[in-house]
């Protein structure tokens, strides 16, 4: 078995291919075990688990994943890092490789109408985009997700109400998920080395079974208008979105929401309560 987390056999590994990394992919590959088994242990992987992963790069966290998981499929973009994991996972039947965008294959790993866990070392720079996607409203939430984010985006994803942190994707993944962080990494443990430290999250699903799909997809039409002018009072920045006045003023009431609060101010619960009441 290659062991790519050693620096040492990348090296070896990238001269045999011609490979140099990408800085438009955002390629920054963690090569410390005791890192990469924290991953695969805070996804709480059996054999009876399909696994897709994000952004396998070299494949050292393919190979850990294979051997805790029934089948794992690794999604990669950059078509030069293909022969790289078909040679590193050679000899592990229980994985497939696709060359692909994630954000395109989604729709392939919906229709197999198969839940999955999700794993990845997401690119920062679009970090956020591939965590929205798998919460949108109609998208499948996968099983269990955990995914190494720069920090920020981390204490975005688990900011409070009320933060500077708190936004958006904050009430989109808080309502689908629990988040909780697993880990800080430093940013030493990578290669190249990044310039911002990262952190291990895991999202957990919950129960929305009592919630109604529409009011949900009400209430993120809520959430967008209401910090797309996050510095107006919730009432004004929901009625320059187009929302009718006086259904408007009745839903606050209704939901006991106070209309000078901001948008910030508000839990995700909350932002669903009013949804219901629109």
């Amino acid at each position: 078995m290659i062991e790519t987390w050693k620096r040492s056999e990348l090296e070896k590994l990238m001269r045999a291919h011609g490979f140099r990394y990408s800085k438009a992919w955002g390629q920054n590959f963690l090569i410390d075990k005791n890192i990469l088994e924290k991953v695969v242990q805070g996804a709480e992987i059996s054999r009876d688990d399909h696994v897709v992963e994000i952004g396998p790069g070299f494949g050292a966290l393919t190979v850990l994943l294979a051997q805790a998981a029934g089948h794992v499929t690794a999604i990669e973009i950059d078509g030069k890092l293909i022969p790289i994991l078909q040679k590193v996972t050679e000899g592990l039947p229980n994985v497939t490789i696709v060359n692909e965008d994630f954000l395109k294959y989604q729709n392939v790993i919906a229709s197999e109408a198969k839940k999955s866990k999700i794993v990845g070392n997401l690119p920062y720079y679009i970090t956020t985009p591939i965590i929205a996607s798998l919460y949108e409203t109609g998208a499948q939430p996968p099983e269990l997700a955990v995914f190494m984010t720069q920090k920020e985006v981390a204490e975005r994803l688990m900011s409070p109400p009320g933060k500077k942190a708190y936004g958006a994707i904050s009430v989109l993944v808080q309502y689908y998920a629990e988040v909780e962080l697993l880990s800080i990494v430093s940013r030493e443990v990578f290669t190249p080395r990044p310039n911002v430290d990262s952190a291990i999250i895991r999202l957990r699903p919950r129960d929305l079974s009592e919630d109604d799909p529409e009011t949900a997809d009400r209430m993120f039409k809520l959430v967008r208008a209401g910090f797309d002018m996050r510095r107006k009072t919730l009432k004004n920045s929901l009625a320059a979105s187009g929302f009718q006045a006086e259904a408007l003023a009745a839903a606050l009431e209704k939901a006991g929401i106070d209309p000078v609060r901001r948008a910030e101010t508000l839990s995700p619960r909350e932002f669903y309560t009013l949804a219901s009441f629109l």
